[in-house]
């Protein structure tokens, strides 16, 4: 199995697509976007109604595992979100009665083993960006499940985001991570920011690709 070259994390409106498509450009990588197969319209109906929150959080995991696999095809992917940040929302879903402990314990039971047969990428980009920020984000964007969902719903998610590297540090090898201020909606409009950036990018694959050299 190969590994992913780069994962970027981060809450909702983070800034995500943004940083994805920016490596993806200027260091020749793929794209792997987050997305899932929603066939039974299972993030509209969560947004309406919680008791959609299990069957729409085992959608996200078995998409997100089978996509993970799929860019360790090639060593050549970013991806936008990955399996390894999923838990964050199963955990707050199960905190806030969304899921109920036999649930849980079925989501944790699957999410332990599949995490067991992956890779952790060569480095993960992890976003950070005041809640405020996000939520003036999400309102201009004007997607109509986000804004229904409330701005409580996207606080309690934002806390629960908040220990994304702890909860990635506890489970798994602890990867190469860049944390990247996203605040600044001019960040991507900042030549020298842009590219201090994409050195401490570039030195960190070539770090890994080190790392795998034989000696």
């Amino acid at each position: 199995m190969g590994r992913v070259r780069i994962v970027v994390e981060g809450m909702t409106a983070s800034g995500k697509s943004t940083v994805v498509d920016l490596l993806a450009e200027r260091l020749g990588l793929k794209v792997m976007p987050e997305e899932f197969r929603d066939q039974y319209d299972l993030l509209r109906r969560f947004h309406h109604e919680r008791r959609w929150a299990f069957p729409m959080q085992l959608n996200f995991l078995v998409t997100r595992f089978a996509q993970y696999l799929c860019a360790t095809e090639e060593e050549s992917y970013v991806l936008d979100r990955s399996i390894f940040g999923d838990k964050i929302y199963a955990t707050l879903y199960h905190r806030l009665g969304y899921f109920s402990d036999s649930q849980y314990g079925m989501y944790l039971t699957l999410y332990d083993n599949m995490i067991r047969h992956l890779v952790m990428p060569d480095l993960l980009v992890v976003l950070h960006c005041p809640f405020d920020e996000i939520m003036r984000r999400i309102l201009l964007r004007g997607r109509e499940d986000e804004i229904r969902a409330g701005e409580p719903y996207w606080r309690e998610l934002y806390n629960a985001y908040s220990h994304f590297l702890e909860v990635v540090r506890s489970e798994v090898a602890t990867p190469r991570v860049i944390e990247l201020d996203l605040s600044d909606p001019a960040f991507i409009r900042s030549p020298d920011r842009i590219d201090a950036f994409l050195t401490d990018v570039r030195r960190m694959l070539d770090d890994a690709d080190l790392g795998r050299k034989p000696t």
